[in-house]
This record gives C-alpha cells, structure tokens and sequence, in this order.
C-alpha cells in the first residue's frame, strides 16, 4: 500500500495512507467501538454507555476535527463517506424493520388507530417547537434548524432522507453537533424516569 501525500484546506501537507480512506475509517470504526463500551455508573444501580452508535459518531468528530495525527492524514474522503453512509442507512432500515415487524400487528391490534395519533404528536410536537425556536430565537437558517431537529431526534433516517432532498451536506454539521447530546440525554431521561417508577 504505497502513501499519498495531500494538501489540506489549511495547505498543509499530509501523508494519506489509502486513496479511499478506509485506514482513518477503520481507526475510527475500532476506536468508537472502544468508546461505546465505557460504562458510566448513575445513581441506584443504573449506568449509561454511548453505544454502538454515539461512540463511533464521538470518535468521528474527534477525528474530523483534528484531520491529522502528526504528518499522516485521518480524513476520509468525501465519495468514501457518501457510499458509507448510504449502505450504513440501508443496514440501519433493515434491521429496524425487522425489529419492528415482529409484534407489528399484534400492537396495532391491541391499540388501534390512536396508537398512530400517538405517535403523531409525540414526533411533531417537538419538532414544531424546536423549528420555531431555532428559527426565530436563535436567528439559524432552515438547512441548520432541519439538521439540528434531526439530530435531536436521533434520527439517522431523518438526516438520510433530508440530505437527499436538500442535495447539500450543510445539515450533516448540525445534526453531527446536536446528535451526541441528544443521544446522552435519552438514555440518560429513560434510565432516570425507570428508577423514579420503580
């Protein structure tokens, strides 16, 4: 495997190990898995972890924003990463589906159409108050609110969906910057909301 050496946007020169990116990749891959199996202990027995999904987005954005280790390169170039994504988000789909179609009919036959409405509002509500207050209490343009109400809903599918129809990667900053809280404070409100119930 025969390095490369590229300039980056600051003109600065770097060692890339492979045209395709898969080494950074792969570094990135092993250390968020490293990263999602740190166990923080909470209070009453509880703990909290990342996860196979937050550690590697961490590790990503540690490495997106440092691009280099000394003279070698750690990005991943920006084809690598639009392939990627797209299988990644088919794999996501597929296994949710399949999760999900397990008790599909049993659950909707239990709850009915109120189920639905349900989950109608629980996911619009949100999303309506967070637009609102992206756009007019924090003055952000519609690309950054769109992809910061994706990642505060954790929604890969989402990002996936938003990022074919605006044809633009802007909405991939906000939602990488609004994702990883937004991913703590899930696991971290249903481990709070299990130990006051029981």
């Amino acid at each position: 495997m025969a390095a490369n050496v590229h300039q980056d946007t600051s003109g600065e020169r770097h060692i890339q190990l492979d045209d395709f990116g898969f080494f950074p990749f792969m570094i990135a891959t092993i250390a968020g898995m490293m990263i999602a199996k740190i166990v923080i202990p909470l209070p009453a027995g509880a703990s909290f972890t990342l996860g196979t999904s937050g550690g590697p987005l961490l590790a990503g954005l540690v490495m997106g924003h440092f691009m280099h280790v000394g003279p070698v390169s750690i990005t991943v170039p920006k084809p690598t990463l639009e392939v990627l994504r797209e299988f990644g988000l088919v794999l996501f789909l597929m296994g949710a589906g399949t999760n999900a179609g397990k008790g599909f009919v049993e659950i909707l036959m239990q709850y009915g159409a109120a189920l639905f409405f349900l989950g109608a509002v629980m996911t619009l509500l949100p999303m309506v108050i967070g637009y609102i207050l992206a756009t007019k209490l924090f003055s952000m343009d519609i690309l950054n609110s769109l992809g910061a109400i994706c990642g505060g809903m954790t929604s890969t599918p989402a990002l996936g969906t938003l990022l074919a129809v605006t044809k633009t990667e802007a909405v991939a900053a906000s939602y990488a910057a609004t994702y990883p809280v937004a991913l703590i404070f899930v696991v971290l409100s249903a481990q709070f909301i299990s130990i006051f119930l029981m």
